[in-house]
C-alpha cells in the first residue's frame, strides 16, 4: 500500500513538474523572441480574452471554483502524505462468533524492550505498520560499535520477531530491521 502511494506521488509530481517546466520554458522562449519580436512585446493574454473575462459574468466564479478544487486536491495530497500508517488495533481472529483484537502499541513496545535487553544493544524502537489484518514490523536497533552484528541479526531473526509473531498469533509478520552502530560503552586501548 505504501509503495503504491509513493509511486503515485512520484508520478504525480513528475507530471506536474514537466507541465510547469514546459509552460515556463515556453514563456521564457516567447519573452526572448523565439516566436518573433512582435510576440515578445505583446501581452500574454490578448485583448479578446481580456474582454471575454471582463464581460462574462460566470468567468471569475468558474476560475475561483477551479482554484478551490485544485487547493482541495493539494490539501488532500498533503494529508495523505502526513498520515501515519500504523494500526491502532491488530485483528488476531475473526469469525462467526466475533472478532479478537489487541492494541498494537504495547505489543511493539514489548518487543523493543526485549531487544533493548540484548547484549551490545543500546536501544531499540519497534512499530507495527500496515493494516490491522496484514501488519508488518519496522524495527530500529542501535548497537554498540564493537557488536557482533551476525549474532544480533540471527537472534532478531530466530528469537525476537518469531516471539512477537507467536504472541500475536500471526502466520506471517514481514519485518524490516534497521541497524545503527553507535559509539561503544567500552573503551578501546590505544597503542
Amino acid at each position: 500500500m505504501k509503495t503504491r502511494s509513493g509511486k503515485g506521488n512520484r508520478t504525480g509530481l513528475a507530471v506536474f513538474g514537466l507541465v510547469l517546466l514546459a509552460v515556463g520554458g515556453l514563456a521564457i522562449a516567447r519573452a526572448l523572441g523565439a516566436f518573433g519580436d512582435a510576440a515578445a512585446r505583446e501581452p500574454v493574454v490578448d485583448a479578446g480574452a481580456r474582454s471575454f473575462a471582463a464581460t462574462t459574468p460566470w468567468f471569475w466564479p468558474v476560475v475561483a471554483a477551479v482554484g478551490f478544487v485544485i487547493g482541495l486536491i493539494g490539501l488532500a495530497w498533503l494529508v495523505a502524505l502526513l498520515r501515519v500508517d500504523r494500526p491502532r488495533r491488530l485483528r488476531l481472529e475473526s469469525g462467526t462468533s466475533g472478532v479478537t483484537e489487541v492494541d498494537a502499541h504495547p505489543a511493539s513496545e514489548a518487543l523493543a524492550e526485549q531487544v533493548s535487553a540484548y547484549p551490545d544493544v543500546r536501544r531499540a524502537h519497534a512499530v507495527l505498520r500496515g493494516s490491522s489484518d496484514d501488519p508488518h514490523l519496522d524495527l530500529g536497533v542501535s548497537a554498540v560499535e564493537p557488536a557482533d552484528l551476525g549474532a544480533l541479526v540471527t537472534r532478531l531473526h530466530d528469537e525476537a520477531v518469531p516471539d512477537l509473531r507467536t504472541t500475536l498469533g500471526l502466520r506471517r509478520l514481514p519485518a524490516m530491521v534497521r541497524l545503527n552502530l553507535t559509539g561503544g560503552r567500552r573503551t578501546r586501548p590505544v597503542h
